[in-house]
């Protein structure tokens, strides 16, 4: 089996913030007199008691981001961590609403996180460029600051427009917001299907227009859906370990990855929030592996539909698929017992 931390990859479904390092949380919190998220213990692990704890906890981390070099950092280390799962470029979603009204300030958390990147790309060799999210928990005003944030930074860095939040809020009323952000260049990533079942997946294809769906599992239980994502080529970011993680699936035997894949659906593999979760992008190509069954073969497919399903230019995924192709190329490790 060859080794899959050196298989090229592109991460397309990852939360800044949910990203941070154990070690930078701790700091954080002492350097701040800030009390650690609870759902932190001692051994270094998070552990959640229910969607919502996890929600909570989140926001926990967030507002331990106080100063801009905070997100400087976390931006640089960001990079890091992801040249060390051997992704080459990644596409983050970051949350601007969860920062604005804590410091007053809608640019200049965006604005240091690019520098963080810049300097993380220079380096570790990693490209990672951002998607702002429009929380829907939030309200249709801090959408609005959202899209701004996004709008001013498009083509420095910012890629796309992200819809996160509980899915229980309808995403009809934010069409004219994600049709404005067409009109600036930005591409459309939603999350859907994750929590609500195939009726989301059918109204985020109706009013939000997405170039791909964060999630999309729930689309399995609805066959004439799957094959509309099929035959329209949607790629899905899953992310198999955080939908356990959440309880969306019991275990990872459940998970609906493999399925999906052999009904034809562009299903890419990614992390979603890898420190709070445990599970990096490697862990995830490592699932598919020794749970799902895929071979080498078919992880190099994965890997080669997450960078064509990717915002990089064409130079940059050319280059990351030859990578892939002279993965594929090298002599497997003989297997051990």
């Amino acid at each position: 089996m060859r080794d899959l931390v050196a298989l090229p990859k592109a991460e397309l479904h990852i939360h800044l913030e949910g990203s941070i390092r154990v070690d930078t949380v701790r700091d954080l919190a002492e350097r701040q007199g800030l009390a650690t998220p609870s759902a932190l213990h001692d051994d270094g692990w998070w552990r959640f008691d229910g969607f919502l704890h996890f929600l909570d906890q989140y926001g926990a981390v967030c507002n331990l981001l106080n100063d801009l070099g905070d997100f400087r950092r976390v931006g640089y280390e960001f990079c890091e961590d992801l040249a060390g799962q051997g992704v080459r470029y990644a596409e983050a979603v970051f949350s601007p609403a969860q920062h604005a009204g804590r410091l007053g300030d809608w640019h200049g958390p965006i604005e240091a996180v690019l520098d963080g990147l810049s300097a993380g790309e220079r380096d570790f060799g990693t490209i990672c460029r951002l998607e702002p999210d429009v929380i829907r928990d939030f309200g249709m005003e801090l959408a609005e600051g959202s899209l701004e944030v996004a709008i001013r930074h498009v083509g420095a860095g910012v890629v796309a427009l992200n819809c996160a939040g509980s899915e229980r809020f309808p995403v009809e009323p934010y069409e004219d917001l994600f049709r404005r952000a067409a009109e600036a260049g930005l591409r459309s990533t939603p999350h859907a299907g994750e929590w609500s079942g195939p009726a989301s997946i059918h109204e985020t294809l109706r009013y939000l227009r997405p170039d791909r769906i964060g999630h999309g599992v729930r689309a399995i239980e609805e066959p004439e859906l799957v094959k509309i994502l099929a035959d329209r080529r949607m790629p899905l970011e899953v992310c198999p370990s955080s939908n356990v993680a959440t309880g969306v699936y019991p275990s990872l035997e459940e998970h609906p990855f493999p399925r999906l894949r052999a009904a034809g659906v562009i299903a890419t593999l990614n992390s979603d929030d890898p420190a709070l979760f445990g599970s990096w992008v490697t862990d995830e190509y490592r699932v598919a592996r020794e749970v799902f069954g895929a071979d080498d073969e078919e992880l190099a497919a994965i890997a080669r539909d997450g960078v064509e399903s990717s915002f990089a230019d064409g130079e940059v995924k050319a280059a990351v698929l030859r990578e892939i192709d002279a993965w594929l190329a090298t002599d497997p490790e003989p297997a051990t017992t």
